[in-house]
């Protein structure tokens, strides 16, 4: 009986919280690096606040969402934040490295090139530049690899099958040299794309 009225008084006192309160619980839970506890404190804010959430609460809740693999959720919150005007740029970020985790990579590409054209100063811009450089890396090896595989096999062929295997190893050479232009685009230096530039120009021009 006594277990029951403690069950009840505490359930009422959490229902008494005001939004603020629950905010206060998120960040203390944040600076003990608790983010299940943080997010579920914030979610609860956000609801009582309605549409006037306040919008660092709801930036908050997408990074511990993000921190704990709740990426639904994180997307979810990091566009409501960008739909408030909060750290637009680094919830678009941010979306996109969720997308990664994801495996969503096409997604990812695409969210980081729409924001490299919007966001093109401070810290994030270089941030988005090098996510784009690594994608466009990814994508460019592959096709490189695959080429080389397949070159490789003239080395136990016969002579008449050289240039059917050299056809489609070029063609796959052919596949990684956009993606090169690519990342040489965002970061000229980039080592690997040299290489694979390096690798394929006998093959494509």
């Amino acid at each position: 009986m006594l277990l029951l009225m403690t069950t009840v008084i505490t359930a009422s006192m959490a229902q008494d919280k005001s939004a603020d309160e629950y905010k206060n619980d998120g960040n203390a839970a944040v600076r003990e690096k608790n983010y299940q506890v943080a997010l579920e404190a914030y979610k609860q804010a956000i609801t009582l606040w309605g549409d006037s959430a306040d919008a660092a609460t709801v930036y908050n809740a997408a990074d511990c969402a993000r921190r704990i693999a709740e990426y639904d959720t994180a997307i979810e919150l990091y566009n409501k934040a960008i739909t408030l005007d909060y750290k637009a740029d680094f919830s678009t970020y941010y979306i996109a490295e969720v997308y990664g985790k994801q495996n969503k990579i096409e997604e990812r590409i695409a969210l980081l090139e729409t924001a490299s054209e919007k966001y093109t100063e401070g810290k994030v811009a270089s941030f988005i530049k090098k996510g784009l450089a690594k994608e466009y890396t990814n994508k460019a090896m592959d096709a490189y690899k695959e080429g080389s595989a397949i070159l490789a096999q003239s080395q136990n062929a016969k002579p008449e099958q050289y240039k059917e295997i050299e056809s489609r190893a070029t063609a796959k050479f052919a596949e990684a040299k956009p993606w090169v232009d690519k990342v040489l685009a965002v970061d000229p230096d980039n080592a690997n794309a040299k290489t694979i530039l390096n690798g394929i120009k006998d093959y494509v021009k």
